[in-house]
């Protein structure tokens, strides 16, 4: 887990720890607004910060991630209406997974890459939870980034083809009574192409990872989601299935089972 902090001093490593958590708590606050807009079909740069309910421009203070809303106790400032807890989560877990970036690969291309891959993760697993919705263009995204980080690990473009082709026929074959056909192109349901996606970031080598990890998570939140009468959101297990091979690619499948 520190592999890229082992030989550091503690300076080093305290600031950038705060370094991390200062990056991923400001671009966690911007995926919330993509986590507000994106489902209601509103551009990210049509209109400043605004209070979803009210409409009211934010202000400055009202916008500082993480503790504007604890010390507003997640209402608006303006109207008093209450907005999504998961906007605060968004945040915290954006910055966590900055800090574990950097604690396993430091700062550079792996760092970029996967924390980014990490935060599409997270916004469509807000957006999902929020608005029951997978998002195509985080996606898109996200298969961009995946194929950029896969070909930056294997050296060659063959292993995210591998295993995105892998990916698509094990979900196609998995959801082959909801694809469609649309003029002469069949479509993959949003679920399928998510697997598809994660499929082809994680890579040929731990795709037997990916799926039971996928299996795992998905068990347990199904569990977790009958307990509080809510239904599920797959992309949630999906995420967790994704960055984690990504996060520790020593990570193996044979020691999760010992």
């Amino acid at each position: 887990m520190f592999d890229a902090i082992w030989d550091m001093k503690i300076g080093y490593v305290l600031c950038g720890i705060i370094w991390s958590l200062a990056c991923g708590f400001a671009v966690g606050n911007y995926a919330c607004s993509l986590v507000h807009r994106l489902p209601r079909g509103k551009l990210m740069l049509d209109k400043t910060p605004y209070c979803g309910n009210c409409g009211t421009l934010l202000q400055t203070k009202d916008l500082f991630p993480v503790f504007s809303a604890l010390w507003l106790r997640h209402k608006c400032r303006y109207c008093k209406q209450p907005f999504p807890v998961s906007h605060t989560w968004t945040e915290l877990l954006v910055g966590l997974l900055f800090v574990l970036a950097f604690f396993q690969h430091g700062y550079g291309e792996h760092f970029i890459l996967i924390a980014f891959i990490g935060v599409f993760l997270i916004t469509l697993a807000a957006i999902e939870a929020n608005d029951d919705v997978i998002i195509g263009k985080i996606l898109l995204c996200l298969v961009v980034f995946g194929m950029i980080y896969r070909t930056l690990v294997d050296g060659s473009i063959f292993g995210f083809v591998q295993s995105g082709l892998t990916g698509l026929i094990v979900s196609a074959f998995l959801w082959r009574k909801e694809v469609k056909k649309v003029g002469h192109v069949y479509m993959l349901p949003p679920k399928a192409q998510m697997v598809a996606a994660g499929a082809l970031c994680v890579g040929q080598q731990q795709m037997m990872l990916f799926a039971a990890l996928m299996l795992a998570f998905t068990a347990f939140f199904f569990l977790l989601a009958c307990l509080r009468h809510k239904k599920l959101a797959l992309s949630v297990p999906f995420g967790l299935a994704v960055i984690l091979p990504l996060l520790y690619p020593k990570l193996s499948l044979l020691a999760l089972i010992r």
